[in-house]
């Protein structure tokens, strides 16, 4: 009796296998020279499904790798008995399954299924210790899983690079993440410690897809960033369990590295996360990273930040920060196309960001201090900074600001090669053209901010009587005086208050008083 039922039920499998013309999904077998079989009954989301209408396809990436419909096994010996028999094919070891189910009932398609025996996932390489049989079949329990989408552009020769980020709590391998591997792509990340090749040149930069190395087929970690490109638009798909720790990463300092301290990480939330720590992150094109204006780090999104020490940490935090870094931004663009690189000026706390470039040949905006640049520097709120420009290729670009996050009382751009003097709150953007062999330090700035808890006093110092500039002051200060143009039309020495004759074209001028760390503006009118 027992041979005789197996035959039975190998016989309704066989007969399973000869309809697959009528599934939803079919696959071509030829293509892979190793299958994992099992045989089971089916739990979805908990209910033992007995139904012919339910068909489970396994898929490796966007793959189809197996497709079974549920076959009632002889009903007049085991009714209602609904089992799946599946060959998950494949050529590689270690590639990870997912599953869909399509209800024919319905004609409805249901993705992103994990499925389970035992407690044990099952996928090519761990498999079932027991694939079951048609006499002792295991009991597969399909789970759904929450997904995370993140939109990719196609890149281009102009752009399309992606910093990204997953969103998951356990490392993911690529292969499994709906549409990465579509098409031609590349999927970097940042190693500042890579050693040289046999040229003597650093590689920073590992590439999944690079066999010849150890670090072929990483996988994404949570709390990483990843350079990512794809030929062509796709919808990176993350499928499992949301990030739900701390959001603390511990960044990395090699003193010993080119490029010691700069460290590629990635929001490891499905929501939008914050920081304090001044950050890159990509242009709209995709042509290279620009200094962060905000705090702000979106799902799914890779930063550049930098560590002062080694074992230094970092925390994303999914609570919305208030505080706002008063600054200006100077952003450039080409031919008045999207940003393509920027500067920042802070005012109401220290950190700076050196210049750091995806691509060395790229269109660069930096302040110069020190021997060092920089894309965002801290100041007192009021002074003259050196901006500089290096142009990637012969053209017109403009230079625009913004300065939405702090009130300005003064702020001009001044083009050192034309003498043009523009005054960005008047006329917030700047054409020029610019040749690749043009001098750097083609700009400077000339500023003061209102805001008396950034280092400057609105409260007025200085007043006149009759043609006497009286100012109020307390110890040695030097005054100057500076016109709309940004001249400094006087400059003087004072000890406490004193009197000043000032002899000048009537119309709008400011008064800047250093002192010390202390400094002072205000605006004047001679008439």
């Amino acid at each position: 009796m027992k041979r005789k039922l197996l035959l039975i039920i190998a016989s309704f499998f066989a007969f399973g296998s000869i309809n697959a013309q009528e599934n939803h999904w079919s696959m071509n077998s030829y293509d892979y020279a190793d299958a994992r079989p099992f045989i089971g009954k089916v739990l979805m989301n908990g209910e033992i499904q007995s139904t012919t209408d339910i068909e489970i396809a396994a898929f490796v990436g966007e793959q189809v790798r197996a497709v079974s419909r549920l076959v009632e096994i002889a009903p007049s010996v085991l009714p209602g008995q609904y089992f799946i028999w599946f060959n998950i094919k494949y050529n590689n070891s270690g590639e990870a399954v997912t599953f869909k189910i399509y209800d024919h009932a319905t004609e409805t398609e249901y993705d992103n299924y994990t499925a389970t025996v035992g407690g044990n996932p099952v996928s090519i390489v761990t498999g079932m210790d027991n694939p079951g049989s048609p006499s002792v079949p295991v009991m597969v329990d399909f789970v759904t899983s929450p997904t995370f989408t993140k939109t990719i552009t196609a890149h281009t020769p102009n752009g399309g690079w992606h910093l990204i980020a997953s969103p998951l709590d356990s490392e993911t391998s690529p292969e499994v993440v709906g549409g990465m591997l579509n098409n031609s792509f590349d999927l970097y990340r940042f190693n500042q410690s890579a050693p040289s090749n046999d040229q003597g040149i650093t590689l920073e930069w590992e590439n999944w897809k690079n066999q010849s190395q150890e670090h072929y087929h990483f996988n994404l970690e949570s709390g990483k960033g990843y350079l990512y490109a794809n030929s062509g638009d796709v919808t990176l798909t993350f499928t499992g369990t949301a990030y739900t720790g701390n959001g603390e990463v511990t960044l990395i300092k090699d003193d010993n590295a080119d490029l010691a301290g700069w460290n590629l990480v990635g929001n490891p939330f499905a929501q939008t996360a914050y920081i304090s720590k001044p950050f890159y992150t990509t242009n709209p094109d995709g042509t290279g990273i620009i200094a962060g204006t905000g705090n702000n780090i979106g799902a799914m999104e890779g930063i550049f930040v930098i560590a002062n020490t080694d074992g230094e940490t970092m925390t994303f935090s999914t609570e919305q920060r208030d505080e706002q870094n008063q600054q200006f931004a100077l952003n450039v663009n080409r031919n008045r196309g999207n940003i393509i690189d920027r500067a920042i000026v802070r005012f109401n706390d220290e950190t700076t960001l050196p210049k750091f470039m995806l691509n060395r040949n790229s269109t660069k905006l930096y302040i110069p201090q020190d021997g060092q640049d920089y894309a965002i520097v801290c100041s007192e709120g009021i002074g003259e900074l050196p901006l500089n420009f290096v142009a990637s290729e012969n053209g017109t670009y403009s230079i625009s600001v913004d300065v939405a996050t702090v009130e300005m009382n003064y702020l001009h751009l001044i083009d050192n090669m034309t003498g043009a003097d523009i005054d960005l709150l008047q006329t917030p953007s700047y054409t020029f053209e610019a040749n690749t062999t043009d001098y750097a330090s083609r700009f400077r700035m000339v500023f003061a901010a209102e805001d008396a808890s950034i280092g400057t006093t609105a409260d007025s110092f200085a007043y006149f009587n009759n043609s006497q500039l009286i100012v109020a002051n307390e110890g040695q200060a030097t005054l100057q005086v500076i016109d709309l143009m940004g001249r400094v039309v006087k400059s003087k020495t004072i000890n406490n208050a004193a009197n000043i004759k000032i002899n000048a074209a009537p119309g709008v001028y400011l008064l800047r008083l250093m002192n010390g760390d202390n400094f002072k503006t205000q605006k004047i009118v001679i008439q």
